[in-house]
């Protein structure tokens, strides 16, 4: 799934998403540009340096469309239309 943060992912906004992809049993992937971070670390995620329409790919393995839907309602991310 290619979506597109809506702020930047620092501490606070990192903390969020790390608590929701832990939530999950389900390995997790955050991939920007050509680096890859385990959607379940905070400091992988800090370390990915996430901007404001930066497209980012969340890797679900095995897919799932529960993550989708908490992930666009989450309030971090938003659809990518490209």
């Amino acid at each position: 799934m290619i979506v597109k943060a809506t702020a930047p992912i620092y501490a606070e906004r990192a903390a969020k998403l790390v608590e929701l992809t832990g939530s999950f049993t389900e390995s997790i992937y955050i991939k920007k540009g050509d680096r890859t971070a385990d959607g379940k670390s905070f400091l992988g995620i800090i370390a990915l340096s996430i901007y404001p329409d930066d497209p980012i790919e969340i890797i679900c393995e095995p897919p799932s469309t529960l993550l989708k839907e908490k992930i666009l309602s989450s309030g971090l991310f938003a659809c990518c239309k490209s």
